[in-house]
């Protein structure tokens, strides 16, 4: 009786297994099916734009889609009733070879075009060390390969869709310099479209099959208990972090083997090394050398050249107001790249000569990073000696630093505003200008009920508020008035159509034709507009002033769209042609006579000095050095240099003409920036 009710449980579980089995197998094709209808829904997002415009099939996306869809639908299915030998087997070879997967799913996924069969081996071996790096922290603090695995496919998913949005918005893949303007980034960050491509719906979906089929793995519990054991891994990871870190942060081991940061386009670097390989370059940049030779007395020696004037100097009658404006990516795209307009995009800045000064000026940094354009202009100094993609405003502006705006103080001028219709937040600009000498901010809170273009406080209304501000100083004192003016309006990105955008311009070559560059035109053009009232209104003012304006940085278009207007591949550009992608355009006007001049290439870092020299202004000897040296070298940025002789050079080029002069003023950049103890004196005018 007893073996026939055992007989009976027996068959009512295989019955309730099977009926089981029956259900995750219908189940299991029910996800398949839900793979296959979603393709076939969005089909389109399949297929990418060749070299030559034609759409072709993105056959490796299309594998892996349905390929993640089919292990997901096997792990419904499959129990795993191996036996424990062959399941350490499997978690011993996941520990191995893991970290290729994710090192191969994040050049496959994040657009870079990184071919890994061309790529040194060298460069592989680093790569997949360092991911080896993470997963293996992962296991040391958990002990499961099971919970290391879904971390580490965690890690490496939110790795590569920064990166494919970051590539998206601004052209520039994720640098360690990142993480310190995080705030900054939040500030615009729901000004960006972030529909996700087929690249993050693949790395989306690969994740959730690796957690469907992590819990389908079976570990060794006493294994994971035994402490000796978890002992010795700690140490063995501790060996394998502090070799790795001795290689790639102390030694000059990656120079040598000719892994490089491509500072012109970064994302060079992750194509050619790999991406997480160059995140981790980036992050050796942030480690400031002194100059070979620097010291507070060699400084001394090359100041003492160049003296510093008092502000009891001044030859003229009335020290002109002065207003600078730092118009966001305005820029002459014509000048970078051929194409035709309907109608002219900056007719007024065209149209300006009388008491004019203007032309080109180079910056370091191209479709972002706003706050280091602002850097070199108001302090003089360069990023050349900078590490790449560093923004001092966040790493090294922890105190007062002389500047144009403590030294217009000194000069006794009135107002000394900064003034950015956005959040104050972005960039630490809240401490900077306070070290800066600035008296006050405006952000956008002081705007009140402003015009906006697309989401953005206009230009126009941005220059209502300098007026506004002008004729309120003009009513407490007769000093003259001082403000440096950062917009917003054209701010990226360019992907969006706005009602409140018209779009008058338009690319008439149909080869070069590009919507986003159709409306960043069309921002400039309604800039221009701006820029002729804010003069109009100054052109009747009887106090003498002058006004600087120049764009922060190229609009970050698309890399397809500026080889198209340049006619050649970015990659395949020499430095002098890579110049032209970070030149913006600039002009000194003034309300009196001024030398009318064509300045065809000047650095941001100069523009101050030129100002000054045409206002007629009480200069600190710091400017008088940077007036001579750009004689013989026009423009310096942080990508490199052009001298006098129309030759482009990079930073480290001992070999240059110009090396000893590069050397001076790198020791007197250090000096300025890093070096305030014993800051030399001649950064500021003599009281």
């Amino acid at each position: 009786m007893l073996k026939g009710k055992n007989a009976d449980n027996n068959s009512k579980r295989i019955r309730i297994s099977e009926l089981k089995l029956k259900y995750r197998i219908l189940i299991a094709i029910g996800i398949f099916l839900i793979g296959m209808v979603l393709f076939v829904i969005n089909k389109g997002m399949f297929y990418a734009p060749d070299d030559n415009g034609n759409l072709s099939l993105l056959k490796k996306m299309v594998v892996a889609w349905f390929g993640c869809f089919f292990v997901i639908s096997f792990s419904v299915i499959w129990n795993n009733k191996l036996s424990e030998s062959v399941n350490r087997v499997i978690n011993f070879n996941i520990m191995m070879w893991y970290p290729v997967i994710c090192f191969v799913l994040v050049e496959m996924t994040i657009g870079t075009d990184c071919d890994l069969i061309v790529m040194i081996f060298r460069r592989l071996i680093l790569n997949i060390s360092l991911y080896m790096l993470v997963f293996y922290l992962f296991y040391i603090i958990t002990a499961r390969v099971r919970t290391s695995v879904i971390c580490m496919t965690t890690f490496t998913v939110l790795f590569a869709v920064a990166n494919i949005y970051l590539l998206r918005f601004r052209q520039i893949p994720l640098i360690a310099t990142d993480f310190l303007v995080v705030r900054t980034a939040l500030n615009v960050a729901g000004d960006y479209n972030y529909t996700p491509n087929v690249f993050i719906l693949v790395l989306i979906l690969y994740l959730i099959m690796i957690i469907v089929l992590s819990s389908k793995l079976k570990e060794n519990e006493p294994l994971r208990k035994n402490i000796p054991f978890r002992i010795s891994i700690v140490v063995c990871y501790m060996l394998f972090f502090g070799f790795m870190f001795h290689l790639t942060m102390r030694t000059d081991y990656l120079e040598v083997k000719h892994i490089q940061f491509n500072t012109f386009r970064p994302v060079k670097s992750y194509c050619k090394n790999g991406a997480l390989l160059t995140f981790t370059k980036s992050m050796r940049l942030c480690m400031i050398d002194k100059p070979d030779g620097y010291s507070e007395k060699a400084v001394e020696k090359l100041a003492k050249k160049y003296p510093s004037d008092s502000v009891d100097d001044f030859s003229g009658n009335k020290k002109p107001n002065v207003i600078i404006i730092m118009d966001e990516a305005f820029s002459d795209l014509q000048s970078v790249g051929s194409f035709e307009t309907n109608e002219e995009v900056i007719p007024f800045y065209n149209s300006l000569k009388e008491n004019t000064i203007k032309g080109f000026t180079y910056v370091s940094v191209f479709g972002g990073q706003t706050a280091n354009t602002e850097y070199e202009f108001l302090t003089g100094d360069t990023k050349a000696f900078l590490p790449e993609n560093s923004t001092p405003y966040q790493l090294y502006i922890k105190e007062y630093m002389p500047s144009l705006t403590g030294n217009m103080a000194i000069n006794g001028y009135q107002g000394m505003l900064a003034l950015h219709p956005y959040l104050a937040s972005g960039y630490n600009r809240i401490n900077v200008y306070n070290n800066f000498g600035f008296s006050q901010f405006l952000d956008m809170e002081a705007f009140d009920e402003p015009k906006l273009i697309r989401d953005f406080i206009s230009d126009d209304s941005d220059f209502d508020k300098i007026i506004e501000e002008y004729e309120k100083c003009k009513r407490e004192s007769d000093a003259p008035f001082y403000v440096f003016n950062v917009t917003m309006q054209n701010h990226s990105s360019y992907d969006k159509d706005y009602d409140n955008l018209p779009k008058t311009i338009k690319i008439t070559d149909p080869n070069k034709k590009n919507e986003d560059a159709e409306r960043y035109l069309n921002l400039v053009h309604i800039s221009d507009q701006a820029f002729e009232k804010l003069i109009e209104y100054f052109e009747k003012v009887d106090e003498p002033t002058i006004i600087v304006m120049f764009g922060d940085h190229e609009p970050g278009l698309s890399d397809k769209f500026y080889e198209r207007i340049m006619g050649k591949k970015l990659d395949t550009m020499t430095g002098l042609e890579n110049m032209e992608l970070y030149k913006t355009a600039f002009f000194i006007w003034a309300n009196y006579d001024i030398e009318e001049k064509y300045i065809e290439k000047i650095s941001v870092n100069y523009l101050q000095s030129v100002m000054l020299e045409a206002a007629g202004l009480n200069m600190t000897g710091y400017n008088k050095f940077l007036l001579e040296m750009h004689e013989k070298i026009p423009v310096i940025t942080g990508n490199g240099y052009i001298g006098d002789d129309g030759n482009f050079y990079e930073i480290k080029d001992k070999t240059s003409p110009y090396y000893e002069l590069i050397q001076k003023y790198n020791m007197i950049v250090y000096n300025h920036l890093f070096d305030a103890k014993n800051r030399n004196s001649f950064f500021e005018l003599r009281k």
